[in-house]
């Protein structure tokens, strides 16, 4: 009845009442009466109507599901979920409880599939793929369990919740086939992420790892669905502007692969057609849009590109180009162009420590100019000067005097570092977090891959761009995301001459170096 009462209420497009409200609320605190529920074919048919639905509703709340959560019906019909309500994520990178997100998760998703206005215009292409979702039972369930592991912490919950899955769907009238399909989004729910946001999307072992773990056009449009929607209600800054156009391109290559047959590409050449038209006529703005790598195109806005290439043609031999822009939460983006050089990295992160600016993300670039020259074109997601435009600029003269200083030799990044000097207040106690160096061979044709996850604090992109400088590794590429106290880097490497190097064996040697140099700034 109770369920019966929900659905009813959802297809008159009609509220429940608070006396009806609180009768079901009793009853699901009746351990007798949840017994029978639970062995219900009807009810579980209801359940799972009622979770994959995506029409609107006229409860508070706005949310089916959060109204089932609330009088005790989504744990009355998935036990399992008990253990994860109220259960606080052990990082301050989520900032929500496991269940509220879990809600909020499928709640995203019933809002991509509506094309409601708020999602549309943020993301266009998940909209348009959920709306054409052929599995919503699949991956709904799937977004709604994605982190049922979690319910005894600790690592390995995406690998648990697929386990717990297997006894979950059967219960709730899946069929077998359908509760594989959930099973394994639940188990690979963290790849699509970890391939954008860690690997070159421009390398094709990337696309491959991707359609290994998605080998058709459901699954493939499934977990990034389910990738958007986990992402985008971790917390009100996880998903980044610059992280859902990776996502975005990421699939469309997976989707090329796959036989999907859309043109390589497309972004890149919007983002160019669009900067051309908000640029007008620059000189050298065709030769910097043909210089400059694909990710870049893609994984950058029309009009931040735009403002980049003023930074570009401000930038000499002598003299480094740097500017600060206003983002969204507080954030800024830190823009430096220079000459490229063996070690560049970490001269740029020692003039960060120095104008103490906290690194959330990063994409670091590079292009030849016309005159044959190579030049950094690298991207920084901050936090630190504030917002008064006297502060903004007197941290961008900072900058690019320590830069300068650094390239013309008469500061070393070590000095440049050490010039920062004590905090202006203790760091608060954060959850702790293991670091861990892992490298791979085999991850990209051209490069050996460096991933380190490590406490944030300040100087750690210092003390890892110089340690890997010390190896004599020159970085090609780097990746980096700060997810709350924890940072996850990852760089692809060649030798100083251009060749992979062979990491695997001397893996030891690496962890050794980035161990110390991390040690060094604790």
């Amino acid at each position: 009845v109770a369920l019966r009462l929900y659905s009813e209420a959802i297809a008159r497009q009609r509220p429940v009442f608070a006396a009806a409200r609180d009768a079901v609320t009793r009853a699901t605190q009746d351990p007798a009466w949840v017994t029978e529920l639970r062995r219900s074919e009807e009810a579980a048919r209801l359940f799972v109507d009622l979770v994959t639905t995506a029409r609107e509703t006229q409860f508070s709340r706005r949310s089916v599901l959060g109204e089932l959560h609330d009088v005790g019906l989504l744990v009355a019909m998935i036990p399992e979920f008990s253990p994860v309500v109220g259960r606080v994520h052990h990082d301050v990178y989520h900032t929500y409880t496991v269940d509220v997100h879990s809600v909020a998760a499928v709640d995203r998703l019933r809002a991509l599939a509506r094309g409601d206005s708020q999602v549309a215009a943020e993301y266009s292409l998940a909209c348009r793929l959920a709306a054409e979702a052929s599995r919503p039972r699949v991956l709904y369930l799937a977004t709604l369990l994605h982190d049922v592991g979690k319910d005894i912490g600790g690592k390995g919950h995406a690998e648990r919740g697929a386990e717990m899955v297997r006894e979950i769907c059967p219960r709730l009238g899946l069929s077998a086939g359908e509760t594989d399909a959930v099973a394994h989004l639940v188990r690979v729910h963290l790849v699509m992420y970890h391939l954008a946001t860690r690997r070159d999307l421009d390398d094709p072992s990337t696309v491959e790892e991707l359609v290994r773990t998605a080998p058709d056009a459901e699954s493939l449009r499934d977990l990034f669905l389910l990738t958007v929607a986990d992402l985008s209600t971790t917390s009100p800054t996880a998903l980044t502007v610059w992280k859902s156009k990776l996502l975005e391109e990421l699939y469309l290559a997976g989707d090329r692969a796959l036989g999907g047959g859309g043109p390589r590409g497309l972004a890149a050449v919007d983002s160019r057609d669009s900067v051309r038209a908000l640029a007008g006529a620059r000189d050298g703005l065709e030769d910097f849009l043909a210089a400059v790598p694909t990710r870049y195109l893609i994984s950058t806005e029309p009009q931040a590109i735009v403002g980049h290439f003023d930074v570009a043609r401000r930038a000499s031999a002598e003299v480094p180009a740097v500017s600060l822009r206003a983002l969204e939460h507080g954030m800024h983006e830190l823009a430096v162009v220079m000459p490229d050089r063996p070690g560049l990295l970490a001269s740029i992160a020692a003039a960060l420590v120095a104008a103490r600016l906290e690194v959330h993300a990063a994409q670091i670039h590079s292009y030849s100019r016309q005159d044959g020259a190579t030049y950094a074109l690298d991207l920084f997601r901050v936090r630190g000067p504030g917002a008064d435009p006297r502060q903004l600029e007197h941290t961008q003269r900072l900058l690019e005097r320590e830069l300068t200083a650094m390239r013309a030799g008469t500061r070393s990044p070590a000095e440049v570092a050490t010039s920062r000097g004590k905090p202006s207040s203790a760091e608060r106690p954060t959850p702790a977090v293991e670091t861990r160096v892992a490298v791979d061979d085999r991850g990209s044709q051209r490069h050996g891959i460096i991933e380190v996850i490590t406490r944030d604090r300040p100087g750690v992109l210092f003390a890892l761009a110089r340690a890997l400088h010390g190896l004599g590794l020159s970085i090609s590429l780097a990746k980096l995301n700060t997810e709350g106290t924890r940072v996850a880097d990852v760089f692809y490497v060649t030798l100083g001459d251009g060749t992979k190097p062979t990491l695997r064996a001397q893996r030891d040697e690496v962890e050794r170096h980035i161990e110390a140099a991390l040690a060094e700034i604790s």
